[in-house]
């Protein structure tokens, strides 16, 4: 018997380029919405690779289709058959596209009994009419979101410290460190954000988003990481540790296109200092900001010198620089750290609909207008960060600011 003619179909599964991952939030689209590479998937099916079953079908519970990644079935795909099967009772049956050898089911002995000697033939050619579906597919234009997607699986595994999601317009880069707590910085996660943000350069996105995972922003320096290298070599690793913000800092500095900064939760030391570098800061209601860098035990960095003067006046940037003043959202908003602050429950579906909107625009306007606001300012801060990396290489170096940063971790150990 021919199963070509005898009725029965083959149920091919669904595409399994389905799943995109949400970090903290952050979706493009709704989980409601169909995925278009799906829908254009199952509308190019031709009619003789169907996944529709006939009329009658005698399923089994557990014959649904199921998708790929899912859990596994756990019923027998076709009832079993007692006795001997004839053409009509075929003619009701689906059986999977996967297809089993001869004897692995009742339905499959049965067919054998019946001495069909047509199966091989029969699957041939429905794999041959697979083939040239694919064929036709690639012929067709190549969907972006299907790249965007490879790029986001990619990123799971070239870093370790960050996420990084490219999306339609722009790099969403993430904070979700592994090798620090709190998504504090110590050289190799600071490696990975210039790596993600060099790829963000030279790619086609129009701007960056950089947050992070969790309920922290950043908490500044990995001091626990320094104090365990500079009890080897103080000389040499403080001038390594120096060389890693300089590089850190002059990424953001040097960077052409704009960067815009979700701050989801508390942004200390040089997780704060870096804001004034970026071009625009959004705010959740429940972040603050301070740099408490004396009670650290170190000076100031991230180019907070020069920039925190210039956008909240001396008075205000020597109180946060000396003093470790902590700012509320509402406040560093008011003094011109942050652009806007909005209510926690919305806070990534504004900063979504922003974001969008930005990214809609033309490239090189954006990148032009970043330019023409920055000209002036490049060289000063280049100049900065210098000074500043000297001076805290000059610090970490000496004995007096081992001290101060080991009684700083005592007193964070005794309050715990």
């Amino acid at each position: 018997m021919d199963l070509t003619k005898s009725g029965i179909k083959i149920l091919v599964p669904k595409s399994p380029i389905k799943s995109r991952t949400a970090v903290d939030g952050f979706q493009n689209e709704s989980p409601e919405n169909p995925d278009p590479v799906e829908q254009a998937q199952e509308d190019s099916v031709p009619p003789e690779v169907t996944a529709e079953k006939p009329v009658g079908a005698l399923l089994g519970p557990g014959a649904e289709r199921a998708r790929m990644g899912s859990r596994p079935r756990i019923h027998p795909l076709v009832p079993q058959v007692p006795g001997p099967v004839t053409a009509a009772m075929a003619t009701g049956i689906t059986v999977n596209g996967k297809g089993e050898c001869a004897g692995a089911s009742p339905f499959m002995d049965a067919l054998t009994a019946n001495g069909t000697a047509n199966l091989q033939t029969s699957v041939t050619g429905v794999t041959a009419g697979k083939r040239k579906f694919i064929d036709d597919r690639r012929d067709q234009p190549f969907d972006k979101r299907l790249r965007f997607s490879v790029r986001q699986t990619e990123s799971a595994y070239r870093y370790r410290d960050i996420v990084v999601r490219k999306q339609d317009g722009f790099t969403h880069i993430l904070l979700s460190t592994k090798s620090s707590e709190n998504n504090s910085l110590n050289p190799e996660v600071m490696k990975e954000v210039q790596s993600a943000l060099s790829t963000a350069a030279a790619d086609d996105s129009k701007l960056v988003l950089l947050s992070a995972v969790g309920s922290v922003f950043c908490c500044g320096l990995d001091f626990i990481y320094f104090i365990r290298r500079l009890t080897d070599d103080r000389k040499r690793e403080s001038a390594k540790m120096a060389e890693a913000i300089r590089n850190f800092v002059n990424t953001f500095i040097q960077f052409k296109k704009p960067i815009i900064v979700a701050v989801n939760g508390p942004a200390i030391g040089l997780g704060a200092s870096i804001l004034p570098l970026c071009d625009v800061v959004w705010a959740n209601e429940k972040a603050w900001f301070q740099t408490p860098y004396t009670t650290f035990g170190q000076s100031p960095d991230g180019c907070s010198t020069v920039m925190f003067p210039k956008i909240m006046g001396g008075a205000s940037a020597n109180e946060m620089l000396l003093s470790g003043r902590k700012l509320t959202a509402q406040e560093a908003c008011g003094k011109g750290l942050v652009s806007q602050v909005f209510w926690p429950g919305t806070f990534t579906q504004e900063v979504m609909v922003r974001i969008k909107e930005l990214a809609s625009c033309n490239p090189v306007v954006l990148e032009e207008s970043k330019a023409l606001v920055r000209c002036n300012m490049k060289t000063e801060l280049e100049q900065a960060n210098e000074r500043e990396c000297e001076v805290l290489k000059k610090i970490w170096g000496s004995a007096q600011g081992m001290d101060s940063m080991l009684r700083y971790l005592q007193r964070k150990i005794d309050e715990f």
